[in-house]
């Protein structure tokens, strides 16, 4: 294979009609990430595949071949469609139970599919708390979380782009039933488990600077002349509502030779 080019009956070009470059150029980078670049109209997509947004072509509106894309989240890259000025043509759906689809439309009216894995299942923590916002900014200072959702009532946290927790106001009744007991203190009997935290050491120092509770201290798991198992370190802390949180850092880290 000559340097660049895919192996033979591969796709080597891509051109993408456009009745407006600059949108174009706009939609390709905010939804998928693209390299583009205006003054040639060209783009370079994740894997190296080059093209062009080419103005002298009919825009493919759905009919004969379609292109279908990777992404890694469809819920949030179908917020991004819409908002880089694209729209929603067919909603997800499942297919074959490995992936899950979507069809929508750039700025020009060109068809495009959207492929992601599907996930037989997820954890997605939902946390009930007296006080979402100030919850929030405690597990995005301590674990470096990002809010994906913000508001007194309800919280998204996402870690590398993926939802990790929720919180839920304690007392507030959304579109389902309020699901703490008043009469139970908030985090008894629950563990909140974070593994593979890389910033193991910064999110100690963060907690210890909030002041956080500490359960058990920086320590090795198994313990030291006990082997390896997940060999790695962990640190238990309260939040602030009283839950126990487990920062585990990655798996081998602690590996005794």
């Amino acid at each position: 294979m000559s340097e660049g080019f895919p192996p033979p009956g591969g796709l080597a070009y891509l051109q993408l009609p456009s009745t407006d470059v600059a949108a174009s150029v706009r939609f390709y980078r905010e939804v998928l990430g693209w390299e583009t670049d205006e003054e040639f109209a060209g783009f370079t997509a994740p894997g190296g595949l080059i093209g062009q947004f080419a103005t002298d072509r009919p825009v493919a509106t759905g009919t004969g071949p379609m292109v279908w894309l990777s992404v890694a989240d469809l819920y949030q890259t179908l917020f991004r469609v819409v908002s880089a000025g694209g729209t929603v043509a067919v909603s997800p759906r499942l297919d074959g139970g490995v992936r899950r689809l979507a069809e929508v439309e750039d700025p020009s009216g060109n068809r495009i599919g959207l492929v992601t894995r599907a996930r037989t299942a997820a954890p997605q923590t939902m946390l009930a708390v007296k006080d979402v916002e100030a919850s929030s900014r405690w597990y995005q200072e301590v674990l470096r979380l990002t809010s994906d959702h913000g508001g007194p009532e309800y919280e998204r946290l996402l870690s590398d782009g993926e939802l990790v927790l929720q919180l839920h106001a304690a007392s507030v009744e959304h579109h389902h039933a309020v699901f703490s007991d008043p009469d139970v203190p908030l985090g008894n009997g629950v563990l909140v488990w974070f593994g593979e935290v890389s910033d193991f050491d910064g999110v100690v120092e963060r907690a210890q600077a909030l002041k956080a509770p500490v359960v058990r201290e920086p320590h090795r798991n198994p313990p030291e002349g006990q082997g390896n198992g997940p060999g790695h370190y962990e640190y238990w802390i309260k939040d602030p509502d009283g839950y126990t949180v487990a920062v585990a850092g990655p798996d081998g880290a602690a590996w005794e030779g």
